[in-house]
């Protein structure tokens, strides 16, 4: 329901901005009012077509070597005999099909993947990672300015994938800051929506992010219009946000208000699409939450959103103890969610319009610490997709051999590729021109273009 005394999104920012403002210098609020008009001045109106990403964020820290695992004999030896334990045996991977790199294979227990893989319905972007610039192992260890804060700290690291800034105190998502450049400001309803829980990857300068669950929309509990007992709590709840009479209680009254048109909007539009009968196996929660994620890109044309950032989540990975049986178990819900939203979106026709990629705090090290594995820093990380060049290794693939050069101390591989680097080619799919791409990534300029493009 929208009352005669709601207004645009354009309005409700700068509202907020303003009441905010009053705790703040006025040089402040100007810099944020300039922000929010030089925001609003982008629109999704300008695209003619509809994209969507997808994030799946790993949780814990994945051991994506125990992933990608080199399968030549003497590639291999070297492999078993730095995890000693924790290596997988031989007989026991799946080859893929490709040219760029050593020979590889996936764990059995991956068998999806492998499956998307050589299909060409997946790629993998290899020994990527969060850096302050371009450095050598030598430079790195002279010089602790090139090194990224707080190596191996699960939080930190996540808030740097997700930010996408390594060395700022910025507290916004590339995904965020990507939204920002492309929502309509006239709807309340965001363009960036989490099944995977409130995340910062999403968190624009300005733009917000939707919570939703499996099953979809989350009502407030005793003001749920679905249920007609409701009606008379719901206009007296009404009437008493129209009495809101200062700017705070405004803004927090808009809020709520907003937050029942977008829950009425996005009812309206997932009634229409249908629930999935493709089989996503053994993909757990994950599943769901993709399940619901493939609906929501389907009722798009409904929403009237030509652009949408979707996260989803998965944990799970802190695998200091008892990998052996751990990490087989999740790689196999990765990978059996991955297939079945492939699947699901080809069904729905609509694979084409979306690109899902993996995150992860960081990689583990190679060695074993006898019944797992430690927190490392670079790793490797899924990209799929019809737009994507499939059924490749991007990137630099180092030796599972320690103290190499690619070897920080203690197997933990140092990145070869930068998450900026990553994310441009993303924004770039997604629709950003160079100087937006730059806004979001302004650290890019230290590493330049990859050697690879993700994209046919």
């Amino acid at each position: 329901m929208i009352t005669k005394t709601s207004f645009s999104r354009r309005r409700f920012l700068k509202t907020s901005l303003a009441s905010i403002g009053a705790l703040t210098t006025s040089t402040g609020l100007a810099a944020q009012l300039q922000l929010a008009n030089a925001l609003g001045a982008q629109s999704s109106a300008r695209f003619n077509d509809h994209k969507a990403i997808v994030c799946i964020f790993l949780y814990g820290g994945h051991d994506s070597f125990n992933l990608l695992v080199p399968t030549a004999s003497g590639e291999y030896n070297n492999y078993a005999q730095t995890r000693q334990s924790l290596a997988i045996p031989l007989e026991e991977l799946i080859d893929l099909q490709q040219n760029d790199v050593m020979h590889l294979g996936v764990p059995q227990s991956a068998d999806a993947l492998a499956d998307l893989f050589n299909r060409g319905r997946a790629s993998v972007v290899s020994n990527m990672g969060p850096m302050i610039a371009p450095a050598t192992k030598s430079e790195l260890l002279n010089n602790t300015r090139l090194q990224p804060p707080q190596l191996f700290s699960h939080n930190d690291q996540q808030t740097l994938w997700q930010s996408g800034l390594a060395d700022t105190n910025i507290v916004s998502g590339w995904g965020g800051r990507m939204a920002d450049l492309v929502m309509d400001t006239d709807t309340s309803l965001p363009l960036s929506f989490s099944l995977g829980g409130t995340n910062l990857f999403q968190r624009g300068r300005i733009a917000q992010q939707y919570a939703m669950n499996k099953d979809g929309v989350e009502q407030f509990g005793a003001l749920n219009p679905e249920h007609s007992w409701n009606d008379t709590r719901i206009a007296h709840y009404l009437r008493v946000l129209e009495a809101a009479d200062d700017p705070f209680t405004r803004t927090y009254a808009q809020k709520l208000k907003n937050v029942r048109t977008n829950n009425t909007l996005l009812n309206s539009g997932l009634s229409s699409v249908a629930n999935t009968d493709i089989d996503y196996r053994e993909a757990g929660d994950l599943g769901d939450q993709l399940k619901m994620i493939a609906r929501m890109i389907e009722a798009q044309a409904s929403l009237n959103q030509p652009r949408q950032i979707f996260f989803a989540s998965l944990g799970g990975f802190d695998t200091h103890d008892d990998q052996a049986y751990l990490l087989p178990r999740l790689q196999q819900t990765l990978s059996h969610a991955l297939a079945g939203f492939d699947a699901d979106l080809q069904a729905r026709g609509i694979a084409q319009n979306v690109v899902t990629f993996t995150q992860s705090e960081f990689g583990r090290t190679l060695t074993s610490n006898g019944d797992g594995t430690d927190h490392g820093w670079a790793g490797h990380q899924i990209i799929m997709g019809d737009a994507i060049d499939g059924g490749r290794i991007f990137g630099h693939m180092p030796e599972q051999v320690i103290n190499t050069v690619d070897d920080f101390g203690d197997g933990r591989m140092i990145p070869t590729t930068s998450i900026d680097q990553f994310g441009a080619q993303i924004a770039q799919w997604f629709g950003l021109g160079t100087s937006e791409i730059n806004d979001v990534f302004p650290n890019l300029n230290r590493f330049g273009a990859a050697d690879f493009s993700l994209f046919r």
